[in-house]
């Protein structure tokens, strides 16, 4: 059975040793890449501060493990029916099954602010790190822009910079969090909203929560829907996402694609769907793995396979990073039994890709962690996130991304949706 997996990120990786394993020589499998390399993005927020970064790891690589073969270009358009992919170059690809896992595409969360990139050039935060070595920079706002984003990152630079302030002999830098969540990363759950406003108090970071920030005329932030003001010099903004706004994919206003709770996409016979390109308020590099998961067992059913592995409850989890040699351990719950928590060290968690890239020397190097009886576990079902994923989708839909395109999109797929 040919098996098309369409991106070459954390879900689709995933997804590309797990068939692999699970249906074995069942099914051919092809991976279409816009990038010939994958890259690593968790430790992407500490090359500012030289103590991480990214990594890049050859796409055929990991393929040649899997005995797939990769092609070079985008999945722009599917036809389901017709078991056709288009491609970004003008050609086409025919499947049996098909996993999109394009990702999100970043935008600017706030304008006029300097935007962290994951995976970009550290050099715009490293510029800002001179500023506040040579006193230029003094009142400092990290923002996490409404809408679909990953907020553990403004976390992370928040602390490490204020750490990285004191080191460099200024204990006057103020830096200050704002999110328009309730909580301090409100969907890992209370316990460990609570470690994370203590790792930000810890620091000295003061934290904002349930605000949207905007650039305010005459300078500094101006804060929905209090109305207050952020005095601050300077302003950097973790990105906001939008779907990959595939033609012929049941998709929302902003380009995520629709699926159903077995990762199939709505309307699709033999499509499914994985990863922060997904209709889903959460974005996390565990959740596209189980979300990658979910899909192995549907595609390995339709090649033959009588019993994959049941993927088990999706669990919410990650690290943060505190400075050069400390993290702190933050896990949502989920089956205890599933996927383990960052093999053997790192911040994706998953079945089969965090396995090939520390067996091949690909793991960031290991940071001193809390002991394990020391660290934050947390016993609470994704399914029991309803209430932190409404508000966060509530804050979405009032704070709608500009976007003539995207506004173009909506009305198809609205159309689309009228039209079955």
């Amino acid at each position: 059975m040919d098996v098309l997996i369409a991106g070459g990120g954390v879900a689709g990786l995933e997804a590309l040793l797990g068939l692999r394993e699970v249906a074995g020589e069942r099914v051919q499998l092809t991976v279409v890449a816009p990038d010939p390399d994958f890259t690593y993005r968790p430790m992407a927020v500490a090359e500012p501060f030289a103590v991480g970064q990214a990594r890049r790891v050859p796409l055929s690589d990991i393929a040649a493990d899997a005995g797939a073969e990769v092609v070079i270009d985008a999945v722009v358009g599917v036809d389901d029916a017709a078991g056709q992919v288009r491609l970004a170059s003008g050609g086409t690809r025919s499947f049996d099954a098909l996993l999109v896992a394009a990702g999100a595409r970043a935008v600017q969360g706030v304008e006029g602010a300097t935007t962290w990139w994951p995976g970009g050039d550290a050099e715009p935060f490293g510029g800002l790190l001179r500023d506040i070595e040579e006193g230029y920079s003094k009142r400092l706002a990290i923002v996490v822009p409404p809408g679909a984003v990953w907020p553990l990152p403004a976390y992370e630079l928040a602390i490490m910079t204020a750490g990285e302030a004191r080191e460099l002999g200024h204990d006057d830098v103020q830096i200050t969090v704002v999110t328009p969540e309730r909580s301090a990363l409100s969907v890992f759950g209370p316990d460990a909203s609570a470690a994370a406003a203590e790792e930000l108090e810890r620091a000295g970071v003061r934290l904002v929560t349930g605000a949207v920030a905007t650039r305010a005329a005459g300078g500094g932030l101006s804060l929905d829907p209090s109305g207050d003001r952020l005095d601050v010099q300077r302003v950097v903004a973790v990105p906001r996402l939008v779907g990959p706004a595939i033609e012929g994919l049941a998709a929302d206003d902003e380009g995520f694609v629709l699926t159903g709770e077995d990762g199939r996409v709505q309307g699709a016979s033999r499509t499914w769907a994985a990863g922060d390109g997904i209709d889903s308020p959460l974005k996390f590099g565990a959740l596209a793995t189980h979300q990658a998961r979910v899909a192995i067992a549907g595609i390995a059913r339709l090649a033959g396979v009588e019993d994959p592995p049941d993927p088990g409850e999706p669990v919410l989890e990650g690290r943060l990073l505190l400075g050069t040699r400390r993290t702190r351990r933050l896990r949502g719950d989920g089956d205890g039994e599933g996927a383990p928590l960052w093999w053997p060290q790192g911040k994706v968690a998953g079945a089969y890709l965090p396995r090939w890239l520390a067996e091949h020397g690909f793991a960031p190097p290991v940071l001193a962690v809390d002991a394990p009886d020391e660290g934050i576990e947390i016993r609470r079902p994704v399914r029991e996130l309803a209430d932190e994923a409404q508000q966060l989708f509530d804050v979405r839909r009032r704070y709608r991304i500009a976007d003539a395109d995207l506004a173009s999109l909506g009305r198809q797929m609205r159309s689309m949706r009228r039209d079955r």
